[in-house]
C-alpha cells in the first residue's frame, strides 16, 4: 500500500497510473460489445462445444468469448505473434544481431512483432468465422455476415495487442501480465456464481460455506504466492578501492537483490499459450465434429496428458526466461571488471561456479514451487466432488505473481523520478553557480 500512495502522490507515475486503468477499463467495456452478424444462440452453442479449451480461453479474454464479444480472442493472437517472433529473432543472425543493437534495434523488433500480431489477428479472425459459419444470422447476407463477424474479430484482437503496447510505452509497463490479471479478477465473480449454482442442491447455508470455505483457502494459496514472489537472495558485492592524497576512488560497496522467482509469471503464461494453441485450431476448424482425436485436443487440459506435458514445457519456458533476468557468466564478468568480488568468494571462476550454483539453485525452488501450485488442483480434478477446480492454482500464480510484477514496477518507475529530480536539482544549483 505503500508503494500505491507514494505513486499516487508522484503526478508522472500517477499519470502512468490511471493511463493503465483506463486502458484496461475500455477493455473491460469492449467485453460487452457484440460480434455484429451472429446469432447469439447458435453461436454460445458452438463455443460450448469448445469444451475445456473455451473455458481456459474465455479466462485469458477477459470473458470476453463468453458475451461473443469483438474482443473474444483478446490478447491470445498477441501472445502466439510474440513467440513466434522471439523464435525468429533467435534463429534469424540479422534479427538476432538487429535485436542487440540498443534502442533503434529494439524499435525494428517491437514493428515487426506489431506486423505479426496483426497477421495472426486475421488468421485467428479467419478461424473464428469458420467455426462460426453456421450461426451467421439469416437476417442479413451470409457473405456479408461472414465479414462482418471476421472483420470485428480481427479488429477486437489487434486492439487489445495495441492496449498492450501502450501500457508499456505509456502505462506502468508489462501490458501482457496487467491484462491478463485484470481478465483473471473479472472473471472471479462469474466463477464464484458458478460455485454457487452447483453447490445449491445442498441447500443455502451449505452453499455459502463452501464458498466461504473456497475464498479462504485460495485467498491462503494466494498469500503463499506472494509471500513467495517477494522472496530474495540477497547478494552483497564489495569494490575495492584505491586512495589519491585525501581521496578515495572506486565504485560503493552494492547490495544486489535477487529474487527468487527470476522468471515471473511469464513461463506459466507461455506455457499455456503453446498448450493451447492445437486446441485451439482444431476448435474453431473443426466444430460440431464427433471424431475422438479432436474432442480429446478439446479437453486436453482435463486429461492425464496435460499434466506432464505441462510440467516439461513450463520447466523449460521457467529456465529461459530465468536466465534472461540472471545470467550468471555475465554477472561475474561484470564484477571482476569493476574489480568487484563477492564476500568470501575470489574474483573469476570462484566466483562463476558460486553465480552458477546459486542461479541453479533458485530456478529448482521456482520451477518446484510452480509445479505444486499449479499441478496440485489439477490433479484434484479428477476427484470427484472437485470438478473445476483445475485452473485455480494458475489463476493464483497470475494474480499474485502479477500483483508483485506491477508493485515492482510501480517501485522502478518512482525510482527513476526521484533519480529525474535529483538531477534537476544539482542541474540547477550549477547554473545558479555559474551566474
Amino acid at each position: 500500500m505503500g508503494t500505491l500512495s507514494d505513486s499516487f502522490k508522484t503526478p508522472e507515475v500517477r499519470k502512468k497510473i490511471l493511463f493503465t486503468f483506463l486502458i484496461v477499463s475500455v477493455l473491460c467495456l469492449l467485453t460487452i460489445v457484440p460480434i455484429p452478424g451472429l446469432n447469439y444462440n447458435a453461436a454460445a452453442q458452438n463455443l460450448y462445444n469448445w469444451g475445456e479449451m473455451g473455458t481456459i480461453l474465455n479466462i485469458l479474454s477477459g470473458h470476453a468469448l463468453g458475451n461473443l464479444s469483438i474482443t473474444s480472442l483478446g490478447i491470445y493472437p498477441f501472445l502466439v505473434a510474440s513467440i513466434v517472433m522471439q523464435i525468429v529473432v533467435l534463429a534469424v543472425p540479422k534479427l538476432r544481431a538487429l535485436s542487440q543493437m540498443g534502442e533503434e534495434g529494439t524499435k525494428t523488433v517491437t514493428k515487426l512483432t506489431r506486423i505479426a500480431s496483426i497477421i495472426s489477428s486475421v488468421v485467428f479472425a479467419a478461424l473464428y468465422c469458420v467455426n462460426m459459419r453456421g450461426a451467421i444470422t439469416p437476417k442479413i447476407n451470409f457473405w456479408l455476415g461472414i465479414v462482418l463477424c471476421g472483420l470485428a474479430v480481427a479488429v477486437g484482437s489487434a486492439f487489445c495487442g495495441w492496449c498492450v503496447e501502450l501500457i508499456n510505452t505509456k502505462g506502468i509497463g508489462d501490458g501482457l501480465t496487467v491484462i491478463i490479471v485484470a481478465g483473471v479478477i473479472r472473471n472471479i465473480s462469474s466463477e464464484l456464481l458458478g460455485l454457487y449454482n452447483h453447490s445449491i442442491e445442498l441447500g443455502l447455508i451449505p452453499a455459502i460455506t463452501l464458498i466461504g470455505a473456497g475464498v479462504i483457502f485460495c485467498a491462503g494459496i494466494l498469500f503463499l504466492v506472494i509471500l513467495f514472489y517477494m522472496g530474495e537472495k540477497k547478494l552483497r558485492i564489495i569494490f575495492s578501492k584505491r586512495t589519491v592524497g585525501m581521496k578515495q576512488y572506486g565504485m560503493q560497496n552494492q547490495v544486489v537483490p535477487l529474487k527468487v522467482a527470476q522468471a515471473g509469471v511469464m513461463p506459466v503464461i507461455y506455457t499455456l499459450v503453446v498448450l493451447l494453441l492445437p486446441s485451439v485450431i482444431i476448435a474453431m476448424a473443426v466444430p460440431n465434429t464427433d471424431y475422438a482425436w479432436a474432442e480429446g485436443f478439446k479437453n486436453f487440459v482435463t486429461s492425464i496428458g496435460f499434466i506432464p506435458t505441462f510440467i516439461i514445457i513450463l520447466v523449460f519456458f521457467t529456465y529461459i526466461f530465468a536466465m534472461m533476468q540472471f545470467n550468471p557468466i555475465d554477472m561475474s564478468n561484470q564484477i571482476k571488471e569493476n574489480g568487484g568480488y563477492i564476500q568470501g568468494l575470489r574474483p573469476g571462476k570462484a566466483t562463476s561456479q558460486y553465480l552458477m550454483t546459486l542461479y541453479s539453485n533458485l530456478n529448482l525452488a521456482d520451477n518446484f514451487f510452480l509445479i505444486i501450485v499449479c499441478v496440485v488442483p489439477m490433479i484434484l480434478n479428477f476427484i470427484p466432488g472437485f470438478g473445476g477446480v483445475c485452473l485455480g492454482g494458475i489463476g493464483m500464480i497470475l494474480v499474485g505473481g502479477g500483483f508483485i510484477e506491477m508493485k515492482t514496477l510501480l517501485e522502478n518507475s518512482l525510482k527513476m523520478e526521484a533519480d529525474k529530480a535529483k538531477q534537476a536539482g544539482k542541474d540547477k544549483k550549477r547554473n545558479k553557480y555559474s551566474k
